[in-house]
């Protein structure tokens, strides 16, 4: 089976989140995601700071035979996301984005 994610935010966010998509999964796959989020939550605690902004992508696949877990594979990326977060536009921002277009 497999499983992948994709979340953007600070360390604790994302931890959170990945608790909550282990909670969707069930079977293989909860067994596979739930085995490689032990080591994403220390990559994130020991690499990144609490208040960075960050992006974690992650995927693997695997099987088990005779309830023996075989071949697992699984691809991790962390990144920080530098620069300015900027804030949700306001209502005119249409009418802003329209006039600088023209």
């Amino acid at each position: 089976m497999s499983w992948s994610i994709s979340f953007i935010g600070k360390p604790a966010s994302i931890i959170i989140a990945m608790d909550k998509q282990s909670e969707l999964l069930s079977g293989q796959s909860k067994i596979e995601f739930d085995d490689a989020k032990i080591h994403i939550n220390g990559l994130l605690s020991q690499n990144f700071g609490n208040e960075e902004l960050i992006k974690v992508s992650a995927s693997g696949s695997g099987y088990s035979v005779d309830g023996v877990q075989k071949n697992r594979r699984c691809v991790v990326t962390m990144e920080g996301i530098y620069g300015v977060l900027l804030p949700e536009p306001t209502p005119q921002a249409p009418e802003a984005i329209q006039e600088h277009a023209e």
